[in-house]
């Protein structure tokens, strides 16, 4: 039985020149007893996501860009 999880994701922000950004996140997710892994999986992934394309927004922006 799976208790706990980590799960992460990254990206890769050019930003020209032979520079780049590499935005990294990750959850770690307790999983109750009777809760179903593979729903809490997806979830983390869809936060994942999320959170991953707020920060890539966020950076993209603050590097000049619209």
């Amino acid at each position: 039985m799976i208790s706990r999880f980590v799960i992460g994701a990254s990206h890769t922000l050019n930003r020209g020149n032979f520079n780049s950004l590499r935005i990294e996140c990750s959850l770690t997710v307790e999983v109750p007893e009777g809760d179903d892994y593979e729903v809490l999986k997806d979830k983390a992934q869809s936060e994942l996501r999320r959170l991953l394309e707020e920060t890539y927004k966020a950076q993209y922006k603050a590097d000049g860009y619209k």
